[in-house]
């Protein structure tokens, strides 16, 4: 990817539902851009379409109207193969959930989603245990989902989500299901390991103090996006 090329491009994206007999609107001519090495805080009250805007940005459900771009592709008139294709490879995706995989160990969590993308089993492990040795999991590497604390499951989604090396992250109120003091640790090391990797991210988020840590805030408002 070109230095210049963002990792995410929304121009003019509508989405609309069938309400009843009328129409809900949920967004309208929205435009948004995250650039590589950039963090991009989402935020929006309850309700204003956060989760549907990472839905679109992350191929999972398709616009209305208007183009999305992953990495200067045209991704729009992909069909679900090529679509799946870029999700499985060029995104990364972390929930307020961790949604590990309860039977496999931490490694192995990690180490899935590149065997599915054609990894080498030892390359896979090499970097599963290299991203969470630098989020802290050393110790952890061999403990499966339900031996790890709250913030040690989430950490351990995180390195799954980088696991592919992604060109972009997208994700969701990812400290939401933690209390305060492990929601600001786990953001932190969030946000080091996505500059250390230089990828674009777009963090959806009801937390303005975590919010103020990223590179700038994209605010959610009447279907549109106000920096």
């Amino acid at each position: 990817m070109s230095p210049i090329t963002p990792a995410l491009e929304l121009k003019n994206v509508a989405r609309s539902y069938a309400e009843g007999k009328g129409r809900l609107d949920v967004f309208k001519d929205l435009n948004l851009t995250v650039r590589a090495g950039e963090i991009v805080a989402l935020v929006g009250q309850s309700g204003s379409g956060k989760s549907s805007l990472l839905h679109i940005a992350g191929l999972l459900e398709a616009p209305t109207a208007g183009e999305v771009f992953i990495a200067g592709q045209n991704c729009s008139a992909l069909d679900d193969k090529a679509r799946t294709r870029i999700r499985r490879i060029g995104i990364g995706f972390v929930y307020q959930f961790h949604h590990l995989l309860p039977e496999f160990s931490a490694i192995e969590n990690v180490m899935m989603p590149q065997l599915i993308g054609g990894t080498a089993r030892p390359a896979a492990k090499d970097r599963a245990r290299e991203l969470l040795t630098r989020l802290g999991l050393e110790p952890r590497l061999e403990h499966r989902p339900a031996e790890l604390s709250g913030g040690e499951q989430q950490r351990v989604a995180i390195a799954r989500a980088l696991a592919n090396r992604p060109l972009l992250l997208l994700a969701d109120e990812p400290t939401g299901n933690l209390d305060p003091e492990t929601a600001a640790r786990v953001h932190d090391e969030l946000l080091r390991l996505i500059q250390d990797e230089g990828l674009g991210a777009l963090v959806a988020t009801h937390n303005l103090d975590l919010a103020q840590g990223m590179s700038r805030i994209a605010r959610l408002e009447r279907g549109m996006i106000v920096s």
